[in-house]
């Protein structure tokens, strides 16, 4: 690793820079954050939910302790989770946390009911998507380097670092998904030995879900 990098596990006082992560990440390919749709009439941000959800320790998809991050001449520049994913629940959010988070953004009941409604509509209702089954017994998401450090390289220094970590666990394999057409982020993960495992296109979430959705791409690693 250069010189000028290190990385460091995150802590409580990273949650506003893990919550821009965590937008940052969910962006490509569709310059869109879904959460956006599911917070609609609460009057609450992406990054203002992504904070609280942290905070409430209520993702299926990385809490603070799960982040590595990447940090530049000891200024935080990427992030990403790597986690033993939940088997009673693949979505993103815990929902038995909504409590606290309804809490922490002082939502009254009717908002955090309307917000479970969304939710659940938006998931389909089942706690385990099919598409969402985990593929590796260590899975790597929301990676994101912020935008005016990209196009170093940056991001295959963190993903490397994430691998050590899963192998230092004594893990088989690492898994990790991509919306179909980001394809920087595919090069990045083929470019460091990660191998296409399953596709789900554009059809079946029209079948499954009636839903206009470019698909996704779930890549296997295996530890040597």
């Amino acid at each position: 690793m250069q010189a000028a990098l290190s990385t460091r596990k995150a802590t409580i006082a990273d949650i506003p820079f893990l919550a821009r992560i965590e937008y940052e990440a969910s962006l490509p390919p569709l310059n869109h954050c879904f959460w956006e749709d599911i917070l609609q009439g609460t009057q609450t941000g992406a990054l203002q939910f992504i904070e609280a959800m942290l905070r409430a320790d209520a993702s299926n998809w990385g809490n603070v302790t799960d982040f590595l991050i990447l940090e530049e001449q000891r200024k935080p520049v990427a992030a990403a989770a790597g986690y033993t994913p939940n088997p009673e629940d693949y979505c993103p959010l815990r929902l038995s946390c909504l409590g606290r988070i309804a809490q922490n953004l002082n939502w009254s009941k009717e908002i955090a009911t309307a917000f479970r409604d969304r939710y659940v509509q938006f998931w389909g209702g089942d706690c385990r998507p099919f598409f969402l089954t985990p593929q590796a017994p260590w899975i790597i998401e929301t990676v994101a380097v912020l935008p005016e450090a990209r196009g170093r390289g940056l991001g295959k220094v963190l993903l490397k670092a994430l691998l050590e970590e899963g192998r230092s666990q004594q893990h088989s394999h690492a898994g990790i998904m991509v919306i179909n057409g980001n394809d920087i982020a595919r090069h990045t993960y083929e470019s460091i030995g990660f191998k296409p495992y399953q596709t789900f296109h554009a059809e079946y979430f029209i079948e499954q879900f009636n839903l206009e959705f470019p698909g996704i791409t779930k890549f296997g690693f295996r530890f040597n």
